[in-house]
């Protein structure tokens, strides 16, 4: 066995060229399949780090069968399940809300979030410092307490040792700080603040008074998913038999917190970045062990003198597993190390991907999982790339190579070989590239949408009314009417606006039944569902959206006077098609606080509240007035001509009017729709690496494949020179041949491509992005690649002499 080791290090040693170019092909397929692995793992599939992580999991509605995993569900629905479910337990719950922070000199907003006593038992992680809450925490009228990250007590308090028992201000409510969590945790996403939740079945007469919160639980051991949602099911359809108003066409299902935050579509978008990853890694081993049959080709002469000395093909194919195993070894230990550079690197970039904060389980590493994954790799590796040259090896017609002193009875077989693989590569790298410049469209269009309204030059801001301080409707109104006076003295401001949902920010849907619906429907899921925006009067032209008919809001129009709206002119399209002059019209919003018909008086156009490849894209907007429909949260807009820096200037404004608010996300309109598409982009930027690095491999294999199959095929051309054929016959028949392993290669990507690209579509893309001319092109790319290393090496070939030729070696 030692012989075979210094043997096999002697041949790479030999040619330093060769195990170079094999090292480094093999590093980049394994690098980038590490790579791909930990973050797509990381992000959708790993368990979360907590005990048990594999069974922790959120409940989300389901309508008609459909999941609407941005929502939550209703309180007496989350009672109902954790009295009633067999296949979950430790059910509990939560919800988000804004939270200013004031010691006295400085107000800070911080994401927070309400839940049940048992959320910290439930990760089982207990507090650095201090306590977790208890269940007197969560009786009515118990005093305010609340934990804090360590990232709140570094940044705001400075890591004071005397935080704990320390009193302050919560959304102006004296609240006392019990409890300090460990660093990195911020369950349930991202958060900085949990404060106990006080809700009681008692509060609410009805079920429509309940609130929307998000629910967690664990599976059951022995419990799968689909088995909970049976479960879930037989709940919530008890539920639909008693309050059908309300219940009817409702279930549930659980989904991982993975699923919840990135969106069940994207499961198919992971899906085929894994196929696409094993692809590379598939293109990076063809190469290798193509690279590794022309090497035995070559040592044909010594491996057939060898066979006649007695040597057992056993040892032969040990021989050039070693060299397999090293040159894989090799690879393996630098893609752990590029791995692992890449994926500190995207730790960095991270933040930048996503509107608010990271999760917390998006941490990048390869930790010990991964480094034993990349040993099974590193295995399966050697075995594939060793597995051509052993069948050449067991296969090979050693007699006809020592009687006539010539490559010329394997060069056939050989060439076969080659030839499947010249296919094989040409499908693989067709498949890859196709979706790779597909993904670059879809990411083009989408940062090019269109949002309906100038996105430039305007400055965004976030600000949240305590309910200690602003209780009431007439106390939150009087705060905008005096936010909306000092916004407009603000110097190098020219406009401003006053909404619960900017242009592509996420508005939470109402449905909506018109006067003239057709729909008389106790079911309460029966009502289509529009977008619900609230804004002060002139804040709609302060965005940019003028009426098309009718007007915009007026101050006169308050909670004294009659309700009124403003609709998108999709809703008019929707709801009154055909009819030019709706103004007048009635709706009402179903599930909304404000059961009262609307009146409306003006149309505008469409804009875009989300993503621009989301689902909802298109839905409708019903716009309505704040002085008649307040919120306890609200954006503000100013247009100025240097947006970035009227920062300072719109935190004044707002201290101004109140000393204890604070205004959170400050950033200008492009920044934050820049981040709509920054985790598309990040995806799509992974693709074309694939792409390239596919584009590369497959260029390089291509061309050491053709050369090889020429190079085998030297004494052939010269017998045909001989005989009379020309340069331009012998470079025809070359490349006639190239081009059919080309076709053969396309017939086998192409579909892949197509069965993959109309998915694709329907989740980023408006579902009319026109794909055909596109891989036609991707096509002619790569026809031109194989061309070129068909080319080179015939043209060399048929530049010999016939007497050269013909004793070539």
């Amino acid at each position: 066995m030692l012989f075979d080791i210094r043997y096999a290090l002697r041949l790479l040693l030999k040619s330093p060229a060769f195990s170079a170019m094999t090292v480094l092909i093999m590093s980049c397929g394994l690098a980038l399949t590490l790579y791909m692995v930990s973050v797509i793992n990381t992000f959708m599939f790993s368990p979360l780090p907590y005990t048990h992580g594999e069974n922790m999991v959120l409940l989300n509605p389901v309508v008609n069968g459909a999941s609407l995993s941005d929502s939550g569900l209703n309180y007496l629905d989350y009672a109902e399940i954790k009295a009633h479910s067999t296949a979950l337990e430790n059910v509990g719950y939560f919800y988000g809300e804004r939270a200013d922070i004031s010691d006295g000199n400085k107000a800070v907003s911080y994401m927070a979030t309400r839940s049940t006593d048992d959320m910290f038992s439930y990760t089982g992680v207990q507090p650095l410092q201090g306590r977790a809450f208890s269940q007197g925490d969560t009786e009515p009228g118990a005093e305010p307490v609340a934990v804090i990250s360590y990232a709140l007590w570094q940044n705001y308090f400075a890591g004071s040792p005397s935080v704990i028992n320390r009193s302050i201000l919560i959304n102006s409510v004296r609240t006392r700080i019990v409890g300090i969590m460990p660093k990195e945790f911020a369950f349930p996403f991202f958060q900085d603040l949990w404060l106990p939740s006080q809700l009681n079945p008692s509060q609410f007469l009805t079920r429509k008074d309940a609130p929307e919160i998000s629910v967690y639980a664990r599976l059951k051991p022995g419990v799968s998913a689909s088995a909970a949602n049976a479960d879930l099911n037989a709940v919530m359809q008890s539920l639909a038999s008693r309050y059908p108003e309300t219940n009817k066409g409702l279930s549930a299902q659980v989904l991982t917190f993975q699923e919840n935050f990135m969106g069940e579509e994207t499961v198919t978008i992971f899906v085929v970045m894994l196929i696409a990853v094993g692809f590379v890694l598939v293109l990076a081993c063809c190469n290798v062990g193509n690279l590794l049959l022309a090497r035995t080709t070559e040592r044909a002469k010594e491996i057939a003198i060898r066979v006649a000395l007695g040597s057992p093909a056993a040892r032969l194919v040990m021989q050039m597993m070693w060299e397999s195993l090293f040159i894989c070894l090799l690879s393996g230990v630098i893609a752990v190390l590029l791995a692992a550079w890449g994926l500190e690197m995207t730790n960095r970039l991270l933040p930048g991907f996503v509107p608010n904060k990271i999760p917390f389980w998006w941490h990048l590493s390869l930790d010990s999982g991964m480094i034993l994954q990349a040993l099974v790799l590193v295995i399966l590796t050697v075995v594939t790339t060793s597995a051509l040259p052993a069948w050449k090896i067991t296969h090979g017609n050693f007699n006809d190579v020592l009687r006539d002193g010539t490559r010329g009875a394997q060069s056939r077989s050989a060439g076969r070989i080659s030839r499947i693989l010249v296919t094989f590569e040409v499908g693989l790298s067709c498949s890859i590239l196709c979706i790779s410049a597909l993904l670059g469209v879809l990411v083009y269009q989408a940062t090019r949408a269109d949002y309906g309204v100038n996105t430039q030059d305007y400055l965004t801001g976030q600000i949240h009314l305590n309910a200690t301080q602003y209780p009431d409707e007439k106390s939150q109104v009087l705060f905008y009417q005096k936010l909306q006076n000092v916004l407009n003295t603000i110097p190098g401001s020219d406009r401003s606006a006053i909404t619960t949902s900017t242009v592509g920010q996420f508005t939470v849907p109402q449905q909506v039944d018109v006067d003239s619906s057709t729909v008389n429907s106790r079911d309460k899921w029966a009502y289509p569902l529009v977008n619900d925006v609230q804004v002060m009067p002139g804040s709609l032209s302060g965005m940019g959206i003028k009426a098309v008919t009718g007007r915009e809001f007026a101050f006169s129009d308050d909670s004294d006077s009659q309700p009124v709206v403003v609709v998108s002119q999709s809703f008019v399209s929707q709801y009154w098609p055909g009819e030019k002059d709706v103004i007048g019209k009635r709706l009402r919003l179903r599930n909304a606080e404000d059961p009262r018909w609307y009146s409306v008086i003006g149309v505008v156009p469409d804009v875009i509240h989300g993503r621009p490849f989301s689902t909802f894209r298109h839905r409708a907007t019903v716009y309505r007035s704040l002085q008649q429909q307040t919120a306890p949260s609200v954006n503000v807009l100013l247009h100025a001509r240097n947006p970035a820096l009227s920062g300072p200037a719109l935190i004044n404004a707002v201290r101004q009017i109140d000393s204890n608010l604070s205004v959170s996300q400050i950033q200008t309109l492009d920044q934050r729709l820049a981040r709509n598409t920054a985790g598309l982009h990040f995806i799509a930027s992974l693709f074309m690496l694939f792409g390239l690095i596919a584009t590369i491999l497959a260029a390089t294999g291509i061309y050491a494949v053709m050369r090889n199959v020429i190079n085998q095929r030297v004494q052939e051309i010269g017998v045909r020179m001989a005989m009379g054929a020309t340069e331009s016959m012998l470079m025809k028949m070359l490349i006639l041949q190239g081009g059919k392993q080309l076709l053969a290669g396309l017939i086998i990507g192409l579909p892949l491509a197509l069965f993959t690209a109309p998915k694709l579509i329907r989740i980023l893309g408006d579902g009319s992005t026109g794909f055909m001319l596109l891989f036609a092109g991707v096509a002619l790319t790569i026809s031109l690649v194989v061309a070129v290393a068909v080319w080179f090496p015939s043209r060399r070939a048929t530049r010999l002499s016939p007497s050269e030729a013909i004793r070539h070696e």
